[in-house]
């Protein structure tokens, strides 16, 4: 009887068993941004190059020399010359810096482990490759901020995805992307800094950071255009510190730190960046922000109901590990590949040495295709034999403009795993009205918050 009347008192004050909000987590590669014009690797290498050819601080400290020897060795070294591109020449670049003997009165901590193992033979001054390395930084952030003021597609199918996701689910968008364009589509998603426009740099909230771990959000976990070092002030209690700049331009006047690094284990160190390039990002995420953001996407990946990974090249095999740790999680989370691939994904055939194949495959666990075989849905997907991975490989623009190819796949293959098996119902919340029930067949609203997409506005113009 004591039960029955708690139970009760219960449904009389408004409170009722419900299900947790469901997740989705969406991971932007850099195909989810070049159709807006955001340049490409390979464009950007171009750039890179161009500039540290003309460049006259370039000519004299011996940079442009250092860049043009390390990727002439690199074509040479690599069995097909074309991937050599600027985050190899940075990673490079970093590295040999530390052939050089290191200060007389350095400590150990601070001493290189394998200077003396080394064969220091290099045709260039530690200063030329220091000046290259901040040389490729201020090109890759100077080209992109300028391709963030002109879009070439309409954001408005990338503000509907969005804002019908936001609809459905808890959704935590994170980019390896230095660009805004999702936030130009998506203004109001968290980022970790105060929300409200500022003409002065803003502060990372790091107490209310870890508060709103349930909020629509978007980080950019490599950096963003948006961020810089502001002159030292009292307000700043972390060397090389990222603020954020409401406007570009004056980010791109903040983007460069010229105080001490982050050290490495190894003896070595990182410099403090407005964005992380090279092969070693993972050091590089000692920043704050970055490393919150770093952190707090291991725990959104394991709570994910579903996961998007759209445009990724997959080579961040630091992000990698954590949607292989999601992926024998049960229930499983469904996962949607998009990206583009020549001809029928059915029809590729995976290709052992090729890396995003690999991953795709190992990591990522999407049994589709070759051996694995897959069913076609509609005009580009590919949905695997077991109803947890889909491909879409016509691209992203092609796939924000094909909306309803997205809910047949999700009404054909994740929606009924997705409701059925998912984590058992909660005590929270209280009763809603009728006018915000859930759709038919639901228990609950899928959202607490219902927002609705906002009209795109482009930041910093």
């Amino acid at each position: 009887m004591f039960h029955l009347c708690s139970i009760a008192r219960l449904f009389a004050s408004g409170t009722h068993l419900r299900r947790r909000p469901k997740r989705a987590l969406l991971l932007f590669g850099a195909g989810a941004s070049i159709e807006y014009g955001s340049p490409s690797t390979k464009k950007l290498t171009e750039a890179t190059e161009r500039a540290i050819t003309a460049d006259e601080w370039m000519q004299h400290t011996g940079g442009d020399k250092a860049f043009a020897q390390i990727k002439s060795d690199l074509e040479k070294f690599f069995h097909q010359p074309e991937p050599v591109n600027f985050e190899h020449i940075y990673h490079c670049a970093r590295e040999l810096i530390f052939m050089f003997e290191p200060s007389p009165g350095a400590f150990d901590e601070f001493r290189p482990k394998l200077y003396p193992f080394l064969d220091r033979k290099v045709g260039f001054s530690k200063e030329a490759l220091q000046a290259l390395a901040k040389k490729i930084v201020e090109v890759i952030f100077t080209k992109v901020a300028d391709s963030c003021k002109k879009n070439s597609k309409s954001l408005d199918p990338l503000t509907k995805f969005i804002g019908e996701l936001r609809n459905r689910y808890v959704t935590r968008i994170y980019t390896t992307n230095y660009d805004d364009f999702p936030l130009q589509a998506a203004p109001d998603l968290y980022t970790g800094f105060e929300q409200a426009p500022s003409a002065k740099p803003k502060k990372f909230q790091l107490d209310e950071f870890w508060s709103k771990t349930d909020i629509d959000s978007l980080f950019h976990l490599h950096g963003s255009v948006h961020m810089g070092f502001p002159p030292p002030s009292p307000g700043s209690d972390f060397f090389g510190e990222l603020f954020w700049f409401d406007n570009r331009d004056e980010a791109l006047r903040h983007s460069s730190y010229s105080g001490g690094e982050f050290r490495r284990m190894d003896g070595a160190s990182v410099p403090p960046t407005a964005i992380v390039t090279g092969l070693d990002k993972l050091s590089a995420l000692q920043q704050r922000p970055l490393s919150h953001y770093y952190s707090v996407m291991a725990r959104d990946v394991m709570l994910a109901d579903v996961i998007y990974v759209i445009g990724s090249g997959l080579g961040d095999l630091h992000l990698n590990m954590w949607l292989r740790e999601a992926r024998p999680r049960k229930p499983l989370p469904p996962i949607l590949f998009v990206d583009y691939w020549k001809g029928d994904f059915l029809k590729h055939v995976t290709d052992d040495d090729e890396l995003k194949g690999m991953e795709m495959l190992h990591a990522l666990k999407i049994r589709i295709g070759g051996d694995y075989g897959g069913t076609k849905i509609g005009t580009a997907w590919t949905l695997s034999k077991g109803r947890t991975a889909a491909v879409w490989d016509k691209g992203f623009q092609a796939f924000l403009n094909a909306p309803g190819e997205l809910q047949q796949v999700r009404l054909l293959a994740f929606e009924d795993a997705v409701d059925v098996a998912r984590r058992s119902p909660i005590l929270i919340g209280r009763i809603r009205p009728v006018g915000d029930q859930a759709a038919a067949g639901d228990e609950v609203a899928d959202r607490v918050d219902r927002r609705q997409p906002v009209p795109s506005r482009k930041h910093g113009d």
